[in-house]
């Protein structure tokens, strides 16, 4: 690029932006520094881990652990678009591509009972050095509803955000 150029997607950016690709990128950290990196849910990308997921799920159906929800999530969409809730029960197409699915936080942080989350924008500018603006404004969403998980309470998108 010349000096007068500008653009507004750094080269290869979506290995971050992306679901499926971020956490292959924090795999990779997380074996190079376990002690560091133990803090992302346990993650299945489709259709490369659909036998993991299988087999988690069913140690969930035989009983050897309590109920487990996990979170759907297609891996190029934005917006909440195809996010859904599920438990060991669900029926879904392990061969299908696009999407993941990860253990469901099934006690977050709440604010009066309701989940929230906080949207904090920053423009990074470059990359080598770093230089990144954090934004003084940013955006919290709160859910309608007060937060409970259970088999009735998966599709409530009022209390799911």
């Amino acid at each position: 690029m010349r000096k007068y150029q500008k653009l507004n997607h750094f080269p290869y950016s979506y290995y971050l932006g992306r679901k499926d690709q971020l956490y292959r990128n924090y795999q990779v950290q997380e074996d190079l520094f376990p002690g560091d990196y133990n803090f992302m849910p346990k993650t299945y990308i489709f259709p490369k881990d659909a036998e993991k997921f299988k087999q988690a799920r069913d140690n969930v159906l035989m009983g050897n652990q309590k109920k487990k929800y996990w979170i759907f999530k297609p891996t190029a969409s934005s917006c909440g678009r195809g996010i859904k809730i599920i438990n060991s029960s669900s029926k879904i197409q392990l061969d299908m591509k696009g999407f993941l699915i990860s253990e469901y936080i099934s006690s977050p942080h709440l604010i009066k009972g309701m989940k929230y989350d906080l949207r904090v924008y920053v423009l990074v500018t470059s990359y080598d050095p770093l230089t990144i603006y954090i934004y003084n404004d940013g955006l919290v969403r709160f859910c309608t509803k007060k937060y409970k998980i259970n088999d009735s309470t998966m599709d409530n998108k009022l209390i799911h955000i």
